[in-house]
């Protein structure tokens, strides 16, 4: 019995200190390059788990670093997106496991 307390604690010591069960995978959903500016802008996914609800993120991807511009909690669809000019990013998403009903809503993101 003994044997087995320890064997368990040294699974999960080991899978927490390399990430196995702390992280969620998350997706990119789209990516755009931003005319003439120099970063990506993405639209990521972030799995729901124990400690965080899912997500809708949207980041800036520079070469070295990335910066994120806005996170929509709850969210776990994206309908749609587009760039509508050079500062204005428009995305529609959803959360389709609401109880309260699945209507898309509609985010304007400033990017500068």
């Amino acid at each position: 019995m003994r044997n087995l307390i320890i064997c368990t604690c040294i699974i999960l010591i080991n899978g927490c200190t390399n990430g196995y069960l702390l992280k969620g995978k998350t997706e990119v959903l789209y990516s755009i390059k931003i005319p003439n500016k120099n970063y990506t802008l993405n639209v990521v996914y972030l799995p729901s788990n124990a400690t965080i609800q899912s997500a809708i993120q949207v980041r800036k991807q520079f070469k070295d670093k990335g910066e994120v511009i806005n996170t929509y909690e709850r969210y776990n669809y994206m309908d749609t997106c587009e760039l509508i000019n050079d500062t204005t990013f428009m995305l529609v998403i959803r959360d389709t496991v609401s109880v309260l009903g699945n209507k898309p809503d509609t985010m304007r993101i400033i990017i500068k």
